[in-house]
């Protein structure tokens, strides 16, 4: 591959100033004594640090959760062996899950890297950059920022209530002592991570690979952060925006070209960058130990012919060509799973993860045009009959607006399974919004608890100061 200025592959722990070395989000100490004097000096240096940031994103304990979502939501089920595995299938994660604590740590080590980044640039510290490259460098550390915030939120707050205390704890400074701090409400963190994506589509940079965050990212995922938040119009307007884009960002015509091309993709708008040797990998090749739900394959079969005529042999037949795809004899690839191709050697590409890609953008416009007050319903039709012309399924038709929110749910399944886990949040916001019963969907969500993992005992035990989720 075209080796680029700012490789994603430098690694970060001797740049940034700061890891977590125990079970506490709070335990924040510098790495190798660096201090602010030493480590931000000029551009280069500068993007030292960011690339790191973008590695942390790639770190085992942070880089295949995609697949417990899956299994916590109707689309798949963890089938072999894989860190953190216990009570995912069946909605009962307990408060000692150790992965889990790494998974709420790993995201705060992003979280205190960007801080840190942005506080040395905004302070002046690199000697020589511009000011527009500077304020785009800010713009792709608070886009990871209210990124890394998005996931924290809907992992571990009540995100799918405005109105709710329980969201996470919000820092924005740079930290290198104990500190512990009570959660911010949700509302509070929404609000943080819209300020740092409005900056970053006004700051970020354009005509960038796919493997960095720029402008058109931060209005794709504000998007997405509009839907949840209820801001309908702002949530359509924006979607179409991003798809209405003049940076060369497409629906691929060939639904497999996504998941062969990766990164390079002409519709991946972010996904992390990895190669072979040492460029860094992330760990979806462990999909091989997940298998789909009977929920996904019911909905693939019922998309194309009859009912129960599906066949997973040779290239696959009477399935959704994406549920065919993914997991056919002859496109499965080794890890069992066509969408990671990709094995875990030194020789391989390694596996990326789909953070946004444009067919999500569709379906996000879809859906806040059909809830916005005075919407266009035939355009919430159109948006999701895109995705599915894509593909070459058929077109679906207007009956009533409850219909149509559900078959554009029931689509951002098949389009999206094991990638970002929209499927299970798609179930809290929908049973938040009255649009179905969790049960119905998932017999084993029979608490509304069970919308939110619990805070790792790990973690309490080292902020005394955060309360625990409802139910653990």
């Amino acid at each position: 591959m075209k080796q680029h200025i700012r490789k994603i592959n430098t690694v970060l722990l001797f740049a940034v100033a700061a890891t977590i070395t125990s079970c506490s989000i709070d335990d924040i100490k510098p790495y190798n004594k660096l201090t602010t004097e030493n480590t931000v000096r000029d551009e280069a240096s500068a993007q030292l640090v960011l690339n790191g940031v973008y590695d942390l994103g790639k770190e085992f304990d942070v880089s295949f959760f995609p697949l417990h979502l899956a299994a916590y939501g109707n689309e798949g089920l963890l089938t072999g062996s894989i860190s953190g595995s216990k009570g995912f299938n069946t909605n009962e994660v307990p408060v000692d899950n150790i992965f889990l604590a790494n998974l709420y740590n790993g995201h705060y080590k992003i979280i205190n890297s960007c801080n840190f980044l942005i506080q040395e640039l905004e302070a002046g510290k690199a000697i020589g950059i511009s000011d527009t490259k500077k304020a785009e460098m800010v713009g792709e550390a608070k886009f990871q920022r209210a990124f890394t915030y998005f996931n924290l939120l809907r992992y571990f707050g009540e995100f799918y209530d405005l109105n709710s205390t329980y969201g996470v704890v919000l820092r924005t400074n740079f930290a290198t002592t104990l500190e512990a701090k009570p959660r911010n409400t949700v509302l509070e963190v929404y609000n943080q991570i819209e300020e740092d994506l409005l900056y970053a589509a006004a700051n970020g940079p354009v005509y960038i690979d796919h493997f960095y965050s720029g402008s058109l990212a931060a209005k794709a995922l504000l998007s997405k952060v509009y839907l949840y938040k209820g801001n309908f119009s702002e949530a359509a307007a924006l979607a179409d925006e991003v798809i209405n884009n003049d940076e060369g960002y497409a629906l691929e015509a060939n639904y497999a070209d996504i998941f062969s091309k990766s990164f390079n993709s002409s519709e991946v708008i972010f996904a992390p960058f990895t190669g072979p040797g040492n460029e860094g990998k992330t760990s979806m090749d462990q999909v091989n130990r997940t298998s789909y739900s009977q929920s996904l394959k019911n909905l693939a079969d019922a998309q194309v012919g009859a009912t129960n005529d599906g066949s997973l042999d040779g290239l696959g037949s009477g399935y959704d060509p994406r549920f065919a795809f993914a997991y056919a004899e002859t496109t499965k690839k080794s890890n069992t799973n066509g969408k990671y191709p990709f094995l875990s050697t030194i020789a391989s590409q390694g596996n990326t993860l789909y953070h946004l890609r444009l067919a999500e953008i569709y379906l996000i416009k879809a859906e806040a045009e059909a809830r916005k007050t005075g919407g266009d319903l035939d355009i919430a039709l159109e948006s999701l009959n895109e995705i599915r012309n894509r593909v070459g399924v058929t077109e679906k038709n207007f009956s009533d607006k409850a219909t149509l929110l559900n078959d554009i749910r029931q689509e951002k399944l098949l389009e999206l399974f094991f990638e970002n886990g929209e499927g299970w949040f798609d179930i809290v916001r929908y049973h938040s919004l009255g649009n179905l019963t969790a049960s119905s969907v998932k017999p084993s969500l029979i608490s509304t608890n069970q919308f939110v993992l619990p805070i790792p005992l790990q973690v309490i035990a080292g902020n005394k100061a955060i309360i625990p989720n409802k139910g653990y």
